[in-house]
């Protein structure tokens, strides 16, 4: 519980720095939004495709693969009603509307609801772990594997809430409304993790199905939304040393701290 406790504070505190960043200092230089997305993107993906999938496959489920595709294709539909503040930014033609920032709100609630439940998982874990026949050394790694991913999730949760804040900030919303929308926000992440401890709590997950799908969503919504990062092109298709060093940052990072 006490794991899950600090990863549901830090996940909230990166929200809040995100977001107090354009609430408070209104940066307007967003030059270090970009290099951060490249280098947590980066990072993701690495994570994503060098670990988590592995794990993700080797629970020995049958057809875990759907679950990757059902949260690449949930975030498709998140991106439609977010206009992309998961990847750094929002396409927003025209005035802020209300209904515009229910949509937004909504779609990152989800967004933010399903990154955080991993850290919920400390004790289903290692039950899963051990349900398929994976040794205790093994289950080291699952949790080497999730403190990675809070750090990913962390910078993640940074930039999705500056760009949130900003959005408020063009909508002239009132600095109480601006402040208390942030701090829902970013009690999100945490209340999927808690979501998750529960139903571990339940004992609803015996045979881990519970656990592999969730991370097999989660993979889905992270190859989507790290992908659309690196891959967006730059202004005139220049190719952007400093954005390319991030991303080789982002990937050693991975290969060390993992």
């Amino acid at each position: 519980m006490q794991e899950i406790l600090l990863s549901s504070l830090i996940l909230f505190a990166c929200s809040m720095a995100g977001g107090a960043l354009a609430l408070i200092w209104k940066w307007t230089n967003q030059n270090w939004l970009k290099l951060l997305l490249a280098f947590s993107a980066a990072y993701l993906l690495s994570l994503t495709v060098l670990h988590l999938l592995p794990e993700l496959y080797g629970f020995g489920i049958e057809q875990v693969g759907w679950f990757v595709i059902a949260g690449f294709l949930l975030q498709v539909i998140l991106d439609f009603f977010s206009q992309g503040v998961e990847h750094g930014h929002a396409h927003v033609h025209g005035p802020i509307t209300p209904a515009f920032l229910t949509m937004v709100m909504v779609s990152l609630w989800i967004h933010a609801f399903i990154e955080g439940m991993p850290f919920g998982a400390e004790h289903e874990v290692h039950g899963a772990a051990e349900a398929h026949g994976h040794s205790h050394e093994h289950s080291h790694e699952i949790d080497a594997h999730q403190h990675s991913l809070l750090l990913g999730i962390g910078l993640h949760k940074i930039t999705e809430a500056f760009v949130l804040a900003s959005l408020f900030l063009h909508a002239n919303l009132k600095k109480l409304t601006s402040w208390i929308l942030l701090v829902l926000f970013a009690c999100i992440a945490p209340l999927g993790a808690f979501t998750h401890h529960w139903i571990d709590e339940m004992g609803w997950d015996i045979d881990g199905v519970w656990y592999a799908g969730m991370i097999g969503v989660l993979v889905g919504i992270l190859l989507h939304v790290s992908t659309i990062i690196l891959f967006e092109g730059e202004m005139g298709h220049k190719f952007n040393w400093m954005k390319f060093l991030m991303v080789l940052l982002g990937i050693l990072s991975v290969g060390l701290l993992v």
